[in-house]
């Protein structure tokens, strides 16, 4: 059996004939279409660019000016509008003022009065009658008189940082106290970051009176964070209704914006 023998009826055109056959047509194609998209692409190119070019008419040219020759002259001011004389004032005849002859007026003589004595003043002192009512009585100089000094002020106790204060509202910040940081600009600067915990003594009215650094990661830190919470304000810390002194302790955290 030879080689013939094993090709099928229909496959003689398959192989070398057929890629001499169709080898040209193929290329002829790949060519055809590598020109068409090379020169779309070469297109585009330039077309992008004539859109992005300005115009150069509408690009302000600048001129150089070297001496104070090259300037034009200034406008002349002939012809400018004179500007109109100015209306003459109306003749007014004016009266001559008439003075009449001085007649000299006499001093006023203060009436001669007599100052009382203020050490010989009678004093008012009250005193109750009979029906308990407040009387007033009228006694001289040389009697004793009794002054009652005002009352004292009475000064609140500062409460101790270690001592508890049990409370049944405690003190909540009415801002983000956060918001309120100024970040030093050395930390900035340096990429600093870190983190304060600072005691505050809150008062009855929410406002902050003391602040005391407990902990810090660095004492560049320590001013800006008194500074924020100095300018915090709170609500009171209550002892049922009644609003009351409270140490806070409040973490301040100083992060740079990534």
């Amino acid at each position: 059996m030879g080689l013939s023998d094993l090709v099928l009826p229909g496959m003689e055109m398959y192989g070398g004939i057929e890629i001499k056959r169709n080898g040209k047509k193929n290329t002829i194609r790949a060519f055809v279409s590598a020109v068409v998209i090379h020169l779309l692409l070469f297109g585009l190119y330039f077309g992008w660019n004539a859109l992005m070019k300005e115009d150069d008419s509408k690009v302000p040219r600048i001129r150089r000016i070297s001496s104070l020759a090259e300037l034009a002259p200034p406008p002349s001011t002939e012809d400018q509008m004179e500007a109109a004389p100015l209306a003459a004032a109306p003749a007014v005849d004016v009266a001559k003022p008439t003075f009449g002859i001085p007649v000299p007026v006499p001093d006023i003589q203060a009436p001669n009065q007599t100052m009382p004595d203020l050490n010989n003043m009678p004093v008012q002192t009250s005193n109750g009658d009979a029906n308990g009512g407040a009387g007033t009585q009228l006694v001289g100089s040389d009697a004793p008189v009794h002054v009652t000094p005002p009352p004292e002020p009475v000064v609140e106790e500062t409460p101790d940082r270690d001592a508890f204060v049990d409370v049944s509202e405690e003190p909540k910040p009415v801002q983000n106290i956060q918001s309120l940081i100024v970040y030093p600009e050395v930390a900035k600067r340096s990429g600093l970051e870190g983190k304060v915990i600072a005691s505050v003594l809150i008062g009855k009215d929410g406002r902050v009176e003391k602040v005391a650094i407990d902990k810090t990661d660095n004492e560049i830190f320590n001013k800006a964070a008194e500074d924020a919470l100095m300018r915090a304000r709170f609500t009171p810390a209550k002892q049922g209704t009644t609003p009351v002194k409270v140490w806070w302790t409040i973490p301040i955290s100083f992060k740079l914006s990534k």
